[in-house]
Order: C-alpha cells, then structure tokens, then sequence
C-alpha cells in the first residue's frame, strides 16, 4: 500500500513504523541571515525543547549540536531528524555542518512550510515560532528531502553554474544600457547589425568608435583599417552601411553627447568584463564536469558543458528522487490541476512550484536535443503541427530529455540512440542501479 507522501514517505515511516513516538525527535531549524531558530519534539508532538535562537557561527552550531544530542540521550532516541528550511542559501553552511558530524538532515521547501502554516489556520500569521511548529509536523509526516549538493565535484558545479546565470543576467543588463546609451551616441549604429554586441566588427565599433563624426572622417577603407588593427575584417559593403548611417545620425549637441558617451565606455568596460567572468565560469564548469554525475551528459547530441552542467546542479544528488518523475514535479513543469466534486478545470499550465533552476535547465536540455536529435527534433515538429503553442512543446521536449537525462545520470551509460529509439517505442526508459531496473517515467 502507498502513502500519500510518495515513496520518501514510505520509506521512511518503515522505519519508524512500531517505534514509541516519544523516542522518535523532529529538530525543525529556521535559517535567517545571522542566527536561527529551532526546537525539538517528539513525533506525539510533545515539545522536548523550547523554541530557542542561535548564532549561525562554529559555537551556535556547537551549542545547536549538544541540544540535540541531550535531547536525544534523554529520550533514548532512535530517530532524530534535522530539518532546515531552504533559505536562499543562508541555510547552507548550516547544513553541511550538520552532514560532518553525521546528522540525518533533510532541506525543508519554504512553499512547502507555509502551507503547513496554513493548515494549522495561521497562514497569515506568520512568525518564527509558527514556522518551526510548521516544520515540525512536515518532519513528522516524513517530508523533506536530502540535501541537494553531494560531493566537493558537485559543490563547485553548482558553485560555478549558479555564478555563470548570474553573470548571463548581468551581461543581459549591460547590454541593454549600452544599447540605450548607443542610441543617443551614434543613433542608428545599432540598426546596422542585426546583434552589433554579438559580433566582433560591431563590438570593435562600440568600444572605441561610437562617434558618427569620426567615423565620417576616416571614410570606408580607413574604417576598415581602423577595425583591421583590432584584428577584426569589415567588409567594404558592411563599411559603407556604417558609413552611409553616420552621414544621416540625429546628432545630440557635444555638451549633452559627452557626458553618455563617458557611460557608453564605461558600462562597455563592464561588459568586456562580465563577458570575460562567464568565459572563466564555463571553464570551470568544463574542468569540473567529468567528475560529476553529470558529466555522462556531455554523450547527449546539442548538449554541451553549459547544457550538462546546469542540469546537473538542478538535479543534485540524482538518488535523493526515488525517480525521475518525482524530479521532474520538483521542477514546477508538472501540470496544474483543479479538480473538486468530480469537476476539474483545464488549461492550468504548469504547477511552477519547484526549483526555477532545474525547470530552466530541463527546458533549456530539451532545446539541445531537440535541434541535434532527429527523434527529439521530429516529437518537437509533431507537436507544433498538431497545434501545441511553442512553450508547451518546449515544455513537452523538456519532459522527454528530462527522463532520458535522469536515466543516464542513474545509470552513468553514454548517450545510445538505438537504445533510446526502443525506450521511446517500447514504453519506459529503464536504468540499471544496482542490478535492478528502475522506472524513470
């Protein structure tokens, strides 16, 4: 017979199944910025120790330890699990702490805890104390799931992806400043290329040529020698185009022009700079790759390093999921549903109540796959001609790569297109772990 928690669940009220509650301790942590909060009770719901707060320094965690290690003698307990709310990641010095001196510690989703909080009909009574009482219960019931990082490998992948994203939305908003800026420079330079901060000759440009009345002195073979010696070829037809709009630029007075061109350099340094961190980042993703579980990946047609590497760090440890579909839901791409009195209603999207990291990199595998894979590329065809809107095949492919992807990290097996082409015709795709087969659909 199944739980309504899942397999998690199951698993682990088999081990508490016919041991006395009193011997069996919750130890609920909520992670603010520089202390936290936690409590210890037992599973009848039997406060053991009183909400306390502690510093998030080597002697909270310290004293932390020896609480729970007093409340454990005393009770003579046989189960005592940690669980620490996901707080950005305030909460993970704390949990790797934890995990050294051996402490069963599981990651608690803050969405997770405030409908427990509103269970208990104080949803919009928020506090520290009504959170721990929140968290409690979910450890009792079994939730909460391993932490997500695993070994030093892992760590530094999710360390250097979680780096690169950032710096691709800094990069993002650069560009639009410098395209703003641009535009009251040398207007009509942009209009020019079709993305002038993608290509060499345009970004030579930017940089040290934003200026349509010095443009118009050099003409078009000195334009051309002017990007020659920033070892950039400029074409004679893309030369006079750049010519022709510099003749024609809406020019702002030089009092006003001065003042946003000194931006313009400035915010293009930036970018020069942040573009040079994301090249530094997918190195250190290339490096780290092969030695974590996500490295098998690489064998995927359409995904490389970036591809490999944030699915990876998504996904974590892949054997804290039972399965892949219970990664995928935590993924927030599972389908909404609203169904009460026998009436549902359709047309929900998706749950998005997940890791947006994971529901991207899942996304982003897809659209790999999808335009290198003939199977992959076909199902994606298929789709849009049967009149699914692109983001719902998007999301459709995701789901396919995300099982495929699952499976290969489980069984640690190079990408085979023959033993694919029979998964998706003969139902399941089945890894080997261990000796047995596992279900990843």
């Amino acid at each position: 017979m199944g739980f309504v928690g899942g397999v998690l669940q199951g698993e682990f009220m088999a081990r508490v199944r016919g041991v006395d509650p009193r011997r069996c301790l919750a130890v609920p942590v909520d992670v603010g910025k520089w202390s936290a909060m936690a409590l210890v009770s037992d599973h009848h719901g039997e406060v053991v120790v009183a909400p306390f707060t502690f510093d998030l320094d080597e002697p909270g965690v310290r004293w932390l330890l020896s609480v729970i290690k007093g409340a454990s003698s005393d009770r003579e307990a046989v189960v005592c699990r940690v669980g620490v709310e996901s707080a950005g990641h305030y909460h993970r010095t704390l949990v790797a702490r934890l995990r050294a001196e051996a402490a069963e510690v599981v990651e608690l989703n803050p969405a997770s805890v405030k409908q427990a909080r509103a269970q208990q009909l104080v949803g919009r009574l928020k506090s520290d104390e009504r959170d721990l009482g929140a968290m409690a219960e979910l450890l009792v019931r079994g939730a909460g799931r391993s932490p997500q990082i695993g070994d030093e490998a892992m760590a530094a992948q999710a360390a250097w992806v979680a780096h690169r994203r950032r710096k691709v939305a800094a990069h993002v908003a650069l560009s639009n400043q410098v395209q703003g800026h641009l535009d009251l420079v040398f207007p009509g330079l942009g209009a020019c290329f079709d993305r002038i901060l993608g290509t060499k000759a345009g970004r030579v440009i930017v940089r040290d040529l934003a200026d349509p009345d010095r443009m118009g002195r050099l003409g078009p073979e000195g334009l051309r020698r002017f990007v020659a010696r920033r070892g950039v070829v400029l074409q004679r037809a893309k030369a006079e185009v750049l010519l022709a709009a510099a003749a024609v630029a809406l020019r702002l007075p030089p009092a006003q022009r001065a003042p946003v061109a000194a931006l313009l350099a400035a915010d293009v340094a930036l970018l020069d700079a942040v573009d040079a961190e994301i090249g530094r980042a997918e190195q250190a993703l290339a490096a780290v790759l092969e030695a974590t579980p996500a490295g098998v990946l690489a064998s995927l047609p359409g995904v490389g390093v970036v591809r490999a590497s944030a699915y990876g760090a998504g996904i974590g440890d892949p054997w804290r999921f039972p399965n892949a579909g219970a990664a995928y839901r935590a993924s927030g791409l599972v389908p909404a549903e609203y169904s009460s009195a026998g009436r549902s209603r359709g047309g929900q999207g998706i749950s998005r109540e997940g890791s947006v990291e994971l529901r991207t990199a899942i996304i982003e595998l897809g659209r790999g796959l999808a335009g290198h894979d003939k199977d992959f590329g076909a199902y994606r065809r298929r789709l849009i001609s049967s009149g699914k809107r692109p983001l719902v095949a998007a999301v459709a492919v995701g789901h396919r790569a995300h099982r495929l992807a699952f499976a290969m990290l489980r069984s640690q097996e190079p990408y085979d297109p023959k033993r694919w082409a029979a998964a998706v015709a003969g139902g399941p795709v089945m890894a080997k772990t261990g000796g047995r087969p596992t279900t990843t659909t």
